[in-house]
């Protein structure tokens, strides 16, 4: 595997990083060690103001 960026953690901050870098050209590689969809509830909420972001 080849990425520029590698990030672990693919919770809502790792994910809009991930998306974020992307967007500007950059190969990224998302680490998780579980499976989504998971049953975690934390993080599974995002403000109004953030959706522009992601």
């Amino acid at each position: 595997m080849d990425a520029d960026v590698a990030i672990v953690g693919a919770g809502p901050g790792g994910s809009t990083l991930a998306a974020l870098l992307a967007r500007r050209g950059l190969s990224v590689a998302l680490i998780d060690r579980d499976a989504f969809p998971r049953d975690k509830l934390c993080g599974e909420f995002l403000s109004y103001d953030a959706l522009p972001i992601i």
